[in-house]
């Protein structure tokens, strides 16, 4: 960690060692810095952050890399892939269930799990800065899909089922009315659900890297 500590202090990506100049070519231990964009949340404007694990995200017709990043003030933050634009990508931010509550009337985000249900007003607090909007519409419900904590960018999850290490779940998705900012849910076989307010962005966002090697 003392090299992502010593790379905060410096101003200017260092001469690259490997040629890094796309989010699709991260490992771990690279570090990027985010723009000072409007379009990206104020609490991580011009933050430097280091990849600390890559996962798998897996539909039936497509996977995608999901990068954890951790910044310096120990901030989390989950950049994904998805689709075939390699011109943009997803930051999204993990909730605890108080902030959800916080978030949303609790009442109406169980209404998300339900056929038939398309909007999810917010109460905006403050707490959570510009991460979040207004109101959202229901997009995708109950997708199945796969978290695997393995990359592969270069192979693929096995097709056979008894092979696929992944831990199923079924997936849920809201946009506002821009669609640049979502909400992402994942509940698990076991009960277990995962929320995430994510962002929009283009390969733009992004102003430095530091590749590890």
């Amino acid at each position: 960690m003392s090299f992502f500590k010593n790379l905060f202090k410096k101003s200017a990506p260092a001469t690259p060692t490997r040629d890094l100049n796309h989010v699709s070519k991260l490992i771990i231990g690279d570090i990027i810095e985010l723009s000072d964009s409007f379009t990206l949340p104020s609490e991580i404007r011009r933050q430097k952050f280091e990849v600390i694990a890559i996962e798998t995200l897996e539909f039936e017709h497509q996977h995608y890399p999901r990068f954890k990043l951790q910044g310096e003030q120990q901030t989390y933050v989950w950049l994904t892939l998805p689709g075939h634009d390699q011109n943009n990508f997803q930051l999204s931010l993990e909730l605890t269930r108080e902030e959800v509550s916080q978030l949303f009337d609790l009442a109406l985000f169980g209404d998300v799990f339900e056929e038939g249900f398309t909007e999810l007003p917010s109460q905006l607090p403050v707490t959570l800065g510009d991460w979040h909007a207004a109101r959202y519409y229901q997009q995708d419900i109950a997708t199945v899909g796969y978290h695997h904590r393995t990359d592969f960018r270069t192979s693929a999850p096995s097709q056979y089922t008894e092979d696929n290490p992944g831990r199923q779940f079924d997936f849920y998705h809201l946009h506002d009315a821009k669609e640049n900012k979502l909400i992402d849910i994942m509940v698990y076989n076991t009960g277990d659900t995962d929320v995430y307010l994510t962002v929009q962005l283009g390969n733009d966002s992004i102003t430095g890297y530091w590749p590890i090697a």
